[in-house]
């Protein structure tokens, strides 16, 4: 497991232990991929130990900042992402609906929209294996969150 991986561990079983109001000993945390199957990465989980139940939780990585969520009620993605890196890849048909062509004009916007369209996709469990431009975010229960200067960050829930 790369150590990055390990701190965002940590971070995901202190809060949800705080949510649940345990001992974070008893928080397990892992990954697991739905392609191949792997715990080595994936889509993040936790549960209690002895809890047949999994608590909704997500988490997403850019730069030095680890933006994590948690719930008991709903599936739910975060995403958060340099308004740069997202700038310097943007490619429109790769990512837009095409009713949301007219939304985007500004880099920051541009991010804006990514990070939406990745929690949408991590709450509903895909990933990227869902092309972006195939999803409408107004179809969502979406929510821009702060982030950082530089930065843009959403969360979504199902």
């Amino acid at each position: 497991m790369h150590p990055a991986d390990e701190n965002a561990d940590a971070v995901l079983r202190f809060r949800v232990a705080d949510l649940l109001c345990v001992a974070e000993g008893v928080v397990r945390v892992g990954r697991l991929c739905g392609r191949c199957g792997s715990a080595a990465h994936g889509r993040p989980w936790a549960r209690m130990t002895g809890a047949p139940a999994q608590v909704g939780v997500s988490l997403s990585r850019s730069g030095s900042h680890l933006l994590t969520a948690v719930t008991t009620t709903h599936d739910i993605g975060v995403d958060i992402e340099s308004v740069a890196a997202v700038d310097a890849g943007w490619e429109p048909r790769l990512v837009l609906h095409p009713a949301e062509a007219e939304l985007v004009r500004t880099a920051g916007e541009r991010a804006a929209m990514w990070c939406r369209k990745e929690a949408i996709l991590k709450a509903l469990g895909d990933g990227l294996d869902t092309p972006m431009a195939s999803i409408r975010v107004a179809d969502f229960e979406v929510i821009d969150v702060p982030a950082p200067e530089g930065y843009r960050a959403a969360y979504a829930i199902m």
